[in-house]
């Protein structure tokens, strides 16, 4: 958590849904009203507009443009609509605030039912939680042919469920273990919740920033996880031993297929998801809430 405050008043909010979902026009329309009953402007992205509003409806902007204007954004979906914008929102600075209308909704602050809780923004009843992400980039021929950034996780995964992919891992130049099985998650503190979790990974509060390497369905006695500290440099270098595919992928982004001599660099990235609280619950009451089903 921070002490970062947002700029008062807050004269502009953004509203980014998840369009794919039902009932999404009806869930920005609801969100506006309680946005303008606080006395600002209603911001939307031009993508939005395929949920079929009138063009007065909102201020309309182009996507980089509207973020440069908010001075926080909504966002209407689940972990993955957060997932989606971190990456458009971190260079920006500009806070996210999640309204769950997904499944678990780990990282989202709100249930819809408790939109009014907005309101808190606006009072100045708020903490900042600044989350580390992960700078991708992958090396071809000598130069870089991908980059991305990611709030939870990077996956390099065989794309053959009758094949294991073999990777060795280096940490700023080091060999550190040869990996043999179905892949490997590199994640941030927050990815450590999620897939990182399920495939045996450590839990790892947010404010430590550690970067956590875990293997995916290991073969032999090797780690179950690795830990390393965010100043560190982790490269992975897929090597292609037999007739399976291997990928990169993001956050769950589309795939990037790698091929022979490709090396993948994954370092802490220069900017932070900053996401907006304003029901004070801790960490650990959350990853109990929802992940652990409040079991004892």
């Amino acid at each position: 958590m921070t002490t970062k405050r947002l700029h008062s008043p807050i004269k502009k909010v953004m509203i980014w849904p998840n369009t794919g979902k039902k009932g999404m026009a009806y869930a920005v329309r609801q969100t506006a009203d309680v946005i303008r009953g606080f006395g600002a402007q209603v911001i939307v992205a031009e993508q939005a507009m395929e949920l079929g509003f009138a063009p007065n409806d909102f201020f309309v902007y182009p996507q980089q443009k509207a973020m440069i204007e908010a001075d926080f954004i909504v966002v209407l979906g689940g972990d993955g609509t957060i997932l989606a914008m971190a990456q458009h929102a971190a260079p920006y600075a500009v806070p996210l605030l999640g309204v769950n209308l997904g499944h678990v909704g780990f990282m989202s602050e709100l249930e819809f039912p408790e939109l009014r809780l907005i309101e808190r923004v606006f009072t100045g009843d708020y903490t900042v939680d600044e989350r580390m992400m992960l700078d991708v980039q992958i090396m071809r021929s000598g130069a870089f042919v991908y980059q991305a950034m990611s709030l939870n996780e990077a996956i390099i995964k065989t794309g053959s469920i009758f094949h294991i992919s073999k990777l060795d891992i280096l940490c700023d130049n080091e060999p550190v273990s040869t990996l043999h099985g179905d892949g490997a998650i590199i994640a941030t503190p927050t990815g450590s919740t999620a897939y990182s979790l399920s495939a045996g990974g450590p839990v790892i509060e947010p404010t430590a920033e550690n970067i956590s390497m875990v293997p995916i369905c290991p073969r032999g006695g090797q780690a179950k996880s690795y830990i390393f500290a965010p100043h560190r440099e982790i490269c992975v270098v897929p090597q292609f031993f037999n007739r399976a595919p291997i990928f990169v992928s993001c956050d769950g982004r589309h795939g990037f297929k790698l091929e022979e001599g490709d090396r993948i660099y994954i370092r802490k990235a220069p900017f932070h998801t900053s996401l907006l609280r304003v029901k004070g619950n801790s960490f650990y009451s959350i990853l109990n809430e929802k992940v652990t089903g409040g079991s004892k």
